[in-house]
């Protein structure tokens, strides 16, 4: 099945779709750095630019038709760590995503965002992007999955919408509490030893706005591209390195981020883990091979 990607960033859906089997039309990404590394990662045809662009996102995708379309529209309109604008933010892509859907008329949709997506202001999931893939697919839903319950060593809640013309089962957790495999902690994927701890935070001396210490046999807080997870033990008190939040989002160690350290940091901070895409594209092959 060939995906058009729209807000690729550095790849951490795209290689997780290719993973499931889906195979890449076009992957649209406006920053420059992002494009890079998923060059030098061998995505493409990589479209680097606006996402409004529809015309120039066709050409590189070509006329065969397009199975699916994933959309990481930007977060920041719905995201906790900023303003909660909602739809009156300019960054909301949902818009620009449907002018995409309409353009290309997949078979099937695929978007992730934060889950405040899920809260005020507005109802925007109930009240707009639920209608509008309502009058454009036969079936639609959407699930709060969190990247742990798969495997990947973080907790990292997120919406996963779809639609299509049959119905899409949610991914099987299969690690946590009662199920076949336990969380992959810090420990385990860091190779940290145990007693130590790891919290997020803004910077080392903002004592207050790190979050509580949590041991590093579980996973660890959210990754994201405002903060950073530090790592303590004893009285001593480090800030991961961008490899290890890639780590910890689940990219290969091999993964070739391109930039300086602050876009790295970004890219990673705003990237799917790999596996919690991967299970997404598996369960949208399996309803789509489905009679």
């Amino acid at each position: 099945m060939r995906c058009l990607e729209l807000f690729a960033g550095a790849g951490g859906a795209a290689i997780g779709l290719e993973r499931a089997g889906l195979t890449h039309a076009a992957l649209c990404e406006w920053d420059r750095a992002a494009c890079a590394t998923l060059r030098a990662a061998g995505f493409g045809p990589v479209v680097e630019g606006d996402v409004r662009d529809i015309d120039a996102i066709a050409a590189a995708a070509g006329p065969e038709p397009i199975g699916a379309i994933w959309s990481s529209f930007p977060c920041q309109a719905f995201s906790a760590a900023g303003k909660r604008l909602g739809a009156a933010d300019e960054r909301n892509g949902w818009p620009w995503t449907v002018d995409a859907i309409d353009r290309f008329r997949p078979t099937w949709f695929l978007g992730e965002n934060v889950r405040g997506l899920l809260s005020p202001p507005g109802n925007y999931l109930a009240r707009v992007i639920l209608p509008d893939l309502h009058a454009r697919f036969a079936c639609v839903g959407w699930w709060l999955l969190d990247a742990a319950d798969y495997g990947v060593p973080q907790h990292r809640r997120r919406v996963i919408l779809w639609a299509g013309p049959r119905p899409l089962a949610m991914p099987a957790p299969t690690h946590g509490l009662g199920r076949p495999l336990p969380w992959v902690g810090v420990s385990a994927a860091l190779s940290v030893p145990p007693g130590a701890f790891v919290q997020s935070g803004i910077c080392r001396s903002d004592k207050g706005g790190r979050g509580a210490p949590r041991e590093v046999t579980r996973p660890s807080p959210t990754v994201s591209s405002s903060s950073r997870i530090y790592l303590q033990r004893d009285n001593v008190i480090r800030a991961l390195t961008p490899s290890e939040h890639a780590v910890l989002q689940g990219f290969p160690p091999s993964h070739p981020f391109k930039g300086t350290k602050a876009r790295v940091h970004r890219q990673i901070g705003n990237a799917v883990p790999p596996l919690l895409a991967e299970m997404v594209g598996r369960a949208l092959l399996e309803a789509d091979c489905a009679v």
